[in-house]
C-alpha cells in the first residue's frame, strides 16, 4: 500500500477549478455596500476638499471601489470638475462620489 501523502488533507484544492470558485465565493462575501453620505457630510467633505487643496496640506483620503473600502494618504494636486475627479500627489484618481471621508 503506498502512502498518498498531503492529497488526503486537501480535498478542496484537489481539483484546481474547485478552489478558484471557492476562493472567489470568499472574496464576494467580503465586500460591502458603499455608505451613503448626508447632505451635511457632502458640504463637509466639498469644503475640506477646497480647503485642503487650497493650503497644500497632506491629508488622509478613504473612498469607496469595487465593494471596498481603501485609504489614500498625499497633497491634492488637481481637481477636476468636468469629470468629477480628483488627484492626489501619488498619481492617484478618485471620483467625488467615491470619497467616504477625509481627514
Amino acid at each position: 500500500m503506498t502512502d498518498r501523502g498531503m492529497i488526503k488533507w486537501q480535498p478542496f484544492n484537489a481539483v484546481a477549478s474547485g478552489s478558484y470558485m471557492i476562493n472567489n465565493v470568499l472574496r464576494k462575501k467580503e465586500k460591502i455596500t458603499m455608505p451613503t453620505l448626508s447632505e451635511d457630510q457632502q458640504n463637509e467633505l466639498q469644503e475640506k476638499i477646497l480647503n485642503t487643496y487650497q493650503t497644500q496640506q497632506d491629508i488622509t483620503i478613504k473612498y469607496y471601489k469595487g465593494g471596498r473600502i481603501y485609504s489614500s494618504e498625499g497633497k491634492i494636486v488637481k481637481i477636476d470638475q468636468n469629470n468629477h475627479n480628483l488627484t492626489i500627489n501619488n498619481g492617484l484618481k478618485v471620483f467625488f462620489a467615491q470619497i467616504i471621508e477625509i481627514s
